[in-house]
């Protein structure tokens, strides 16, 4: 689970639940087949859920966005 597209897809399911993978990938700079593996490797690791339409954030997926965020206001 290496890599900023997994910050920032943490971050785009987070501002965005129930939204739909075609209208997010733009935001995180992928097609949406490739978002939507990601998403997948994200789920498998218990960190998102999928919705009827869309995805969000399971409670562990808040917690790991909480210290990716804590970690990069502190890397600044």
């Amino acid at each position: 689970m290496e890599g900023e597209w997994t910050f920032r897809t943490l971050e785009v399911l987070s501002s965005h639940p129930g939204v739909r993978a075609g209208d997010l990938c733009g935001l995180v700079g992928q097609g949406k087949e490739r978002f939507k593996l990601n998403v997948r490797k994200l789920k498998n690791l218990g960190l998102t859920e999928s919705l009827g339409t869309g995805y969000r954030l399971s409670p562990r997926g808040e917690v790991l966005l909480e210290f990716l965020r804590s970690e990069a206001s502190h890397a600044t």
